[in-house]
């Protein structure tokens, strides 16, 4: 059986705390464990934390924001900003960062019906995630931006069907 059909995206909940608190990631600099990502910036209304399920098994994690903050990276109001995604280090390199990017824009069509882009910052020197990235139909925008942690390249996706 195909790994993708297994996969599920859905948002978290208060009953999802337990499995998010056991998850293990990677001491990098490129992301941040998702309970710190969930309580960055809580007054923000328009974040959406997003468990990457295989099955009952939390294997990954990202945030969806929309609002005026993914203004700062394209001029697309209908933009979705992708943060935070990284799999638990206990399922790394079996195609999970790559099966969630490939169901990524399903989900987002079925949740945010006006949204027609994806838009993503990615670390200068993060070669891996760069690649993944761009094999799961990301651009390069060539544009780079300064962020507290160092700069970043913003990469976008436009969603099949739709008009920018």
């Amino acid at each position: 059986m195909n790994r993708m059909e297994n996969i599920i995206l859905r948002e978290a909940t208060v009953g999802d705390v337990s499995m998010i608190e056991d998850y293990i990631i990677e001491k990098n600099p490129y992301t941040v464990m998702p309970m710190v990502g969930m309580t960055e910036s809580l007054h923000e209304n328009e974040k959406y934390p997003i468990l990457i399920l295989d099955q009952d098994t939390m294997v990954g994690f990202f945030i969806l924001q929309t609002g005026n903050s993914v203004l700062n990276y394209v001029s697309n109001p209908n933009a979705i900003l992708l943060k935070a995604h990284s799999v638990d280090k206990r399922y790394q390199k079996q195609g999970y960062g790559k099966a969630s990017m490939e169901k990524l824009p399903e989900y987002i069509k079925e949740r945010f019906s006006s949204i027609n882009e994806i838009v993503l910052l990615i670390d200068y020197d993060n070669i891996s995630g760069q690649m993944m990235y761009l094999k799961s139909g990301f651009k390069d925008t060539k544009k780079k931006v300064k962020e507290v942690d160092g700069y970043k390249f913003v990469y976008t996706k436009i969603l099949e069907g739709s008009l920018v």
